[in-house]
């Protein structure tokens, strides 16, 4: 049985022609759920496959159809704006954005819902979903991984990879960790979640990706 719990997003063009030729991971936390399993009792924290609701496998899927669909700007949607500005450089047209969705992997690290947004996720669910990630490289095999968060990425296994630095000019850096996977180098750059005031400067962050996607 796969480790997986909620199904990635997966573009079209992912595996094919991926973003500029690109197979790019774009790694979030965590879901967070409410809905009734029945008798009183709600997805969290019941967090096993059999007591999880149909459509909890789709909910990652389905939060990027929704947004692609409909933009009501809810929280998470101007969360995605933000960062495809940022890796794009500019604002997107909708049949722009379309086309970059469809060109990326979209998947959340953490594997069991959490209670509510901004929750840390608990210690044993971290440990938990390190199985599924490796599930997921090692099928996938993406190019480059964009993690949302330092506390995501400080949360990551490190599995005897390789630290790094990237400068964009000599006062701004971030970290990067290179995996190998199946002897395959894959960086993963820690990046501020989109949705955190240091995280919403998508002019700022675009020469981190800029260079990040040309130089690993």
């Amino acid at each position: 049985m796969s480790n997986i719990n909620f199904r990635p997003w997966i573009g079209k063009n992912f595996l094919s022609d991926g973003y500029k030729g690109k197979r790019i991971l774009v790694l979030g936390e965590s879901h967070y759920c409410g809905k009734e399993l029945g008798e009183g009792n709600r997805c969290y924290p019941l967090c096993k496959r059999e007591n999880m609701l149909p459509d909890c496998f789709s909910q990652t899927e389905d939060v990027i159809k929704w947004y692609l669909s409909e933009y009501t700007g809810e929280p998470f949607q101007r969360t995605f704006v933000c960062f495809e500005r940022a890796v794009v450089g500019r604002e997107l047209s909708q049949e722009e954005r379309d086309e970059f969705w469809q060109s990326v992997m979209f998947y959340n690290y953490i594997q069991y819902s959490q209670s509510g947004p901004r929750i840390p996720p608990q210690p044993a669910h971290w440990a938990k979903s390190e199985l599924a990630f490796q599930e997921l490289l090692e099928q996938y095999m993406p190019d480059y991984i964009i993690v949302w968060g330092v506390r995501l990425y400080n949360g990551l296994p490190d599995w005897n990879g390789v630290g790094s630095k990237l400068f964009i000019n000599e006062h701004d850096s971030t970290d990067i960790w290179s995996y190998t996977i199946n002897g395959k180098s894959i960086p993963a750059i820690k990046v501020h979640h989109p949705s955190s005031p240091s995280g919403k400067s998508w002019s700022f962050w675009h020469e981190f990706y800029k260079k990040f996607l040309n130089e690993y």
